[in-house]
């Protein structure tokens, strides 16, 4: 799976397809925050679907952008989004690479394609956060040169879930 190919998307691509990626991914989540003890509705995937879409204006331009990697066939097998915080900082969001996909540096590229448009959008500074039981995620920011933060920072998460907030990493890179 070498010849994963990014883009950076100008509109959303067809809803299902989205879909079906970020289900995967929202899946995962909740799993992962079970296994942490939290009590979380198994339809809560469905909800988080919706929430995205009621804004997913957030993540094309000019207020920010969503990248998505392809197999050959064409099928999503990555994705990642970045929104506007502020006229300085941008957040990422939601980057997931599907189980076939791992190991092949697609998350990497995912991160630096959206670290790109957030330059050429001219932004100064990304910032993440992530579960503790996202050791992907964790074991990846630091090799892109992210720094993981003492004191937390108003990422949407924080803002959001605040039940999360002990449980968050969060990350921040000077671009």
């Amino acid at each position: 799976m070498n010849d994963i190919r990014l883009e950076t998307c100008e509109e959303l691509p067809a809803k299902d397809e989205l879909n079906g990626i970020l289900s995967q991914y929202y899946e995962l989540i909740v799993q992962r925050m079970r296994a942490m003890g939290f009590d979380i509705d198994l339809a809560a995937p469905k909800s988080a679907l919706a929430e995205f879409w009621d804004n997913s204006d957030d993540y094309l331009p000019p207020k920010g952008c969503l990248v998505i990697a392809r197999s050959p066939e064409g099928e999503i097998v990555g994705c990642g989004m970045m929104k506007c915080l502020g006229p300085d900082t941008g957040e990422l969001k939601r980057v997931f690479v599907t189980e076939k996909a791992r190991g092949t540096g697609t998350g990497r590229a995912l991160i630096e394609a959206r670290e790109n448009v957030a330059r050429k959008m001219g932004l100064k500074r990304l910032i993440a956060d992530t579960l503790t039981p996202n050791v992907e995620m964790r074991d990846l920011y630091p090799k892109l040169g992210f720094v993981e933060l003492d004191a937390p920072v108003e990422t949407t998460t924080y803002l959001d879930q605040p039940m999360l907030r002990p449980h968050l990493h969060y990350f921040a890179k000077d671009i």
